[in-house]
């Protein structure tokens, strides 16, 4: 089977780097892939795409090196299955509240006996190999959001699931479930929060990652010891890109009215 870089990236002690897709551009998802991201992860719960966009997708991510992930719309078993047949090698499944959820998402990735994935690979057979069956155990990657009050309070149980592979930190949700300020910087008590879940993890010798607001909150958060951090979505990066540069170039055109340059 067709290895999972990112799964060795992580083994080996690094600090992943993962985009986050919402825009249903199969050339934005091709570019990233090639970027130096070490995952693309395509959200389908946020996402402007359907179906059939997150398959072109994950064919274009699949064009490059970095590793395909989806996050699902919901901790959905047909749903996570499918995507998985899509050729996913990652799944970030959202409000994973408690130990039975969990339980439930790795049951979704995975094979009889160890799981109850219905069997039709379709494309995950093309993209992973002729032994996909067999080898996708050690190869698929069950991540469990943690986002609200509940799976804080549920996380050591969460953390115990057998076949769970990491643990991925929604700020935001998790905020607005705490009573807090959601959509900006993350707060030092979000921070406190997150690294705390990171070291749980690590604890009961799991990865954990976290959606960021930008590049300085990414390697903060690198630092603080997460083993993923994904510095914003593929939204903010063209924002952000392009105010810069409408902000640039109007700069640059004031200063050369003022100094009387011109056509």
């Amino acid at each position: 089977m067709r290895k999972n870089a990112l799964r060795e990236h992580i083994s080996a002690g690094n600090t992943a780097v993962n985009a986050w897709m919402s825009l249903n551009s199969t050339y934005a998802a091709e570019v990233l892939s090639h970027a130096g991201f070490d995952s693309v992860t395509i959200d389908a719960q946020h996402g402007m795409l359907g179906r059939e966009g997150i398959v072109q997708m994950l064919q274009a991510v699949s064009a490059g090196p970095a590793t395909p992930m989806v996050r699902p719309s919901s901790l959905n078993s047909p749903e996570i299955g499918w995507l998985l047949d899509a050729g996913a090698y990652g799944i970030i499944a959202p409000s994973t509240d408690t130990a039975e959820l969990a339980q439930e998402l790795v049951a979704a990735c995975f094979y009889p006996p160890f799981g109850r994935r219905s069997f039709g690979p379709s494309r995950g057979l093309l993209y992973g190999g002729q032994d996909y069956l067999t080898a996708s155990m050690e190869t698929i990657m069950p991540w469990a959001m943690i986002e609200s009050s509940q799976a804080l309070k549920n996380l050591d149980a969460i953390l115990s699931t057998e076949g769970l592979y990491g643990v991925y930190v929604g700020p935001n949700d998790l905020a607005l479930d705490l009573g807090l300020h959601a959509g900006g910087p993350i707060s030092a008590e979000i921070f406190d929060i997150a690294c705390t879940v990171a070291e749980r993890a690590h604890h009961h010798g799991l990865a954990a990652g976290i959606f960021c607001g930008n590049g300085t909150e990414a390697r903060k958060l690198a630092d603080a010891g997460f083993d993923l951090v994904t510095p914003g979505n593929d939204v903010s990066f063209l924002r952000n890109a392009a105010q810069d540069r409408i902000e640039t170039t109007r700069l640059s055109s004031a200063a050369t009215t003022q100094t009387g340059g011109g056509y």
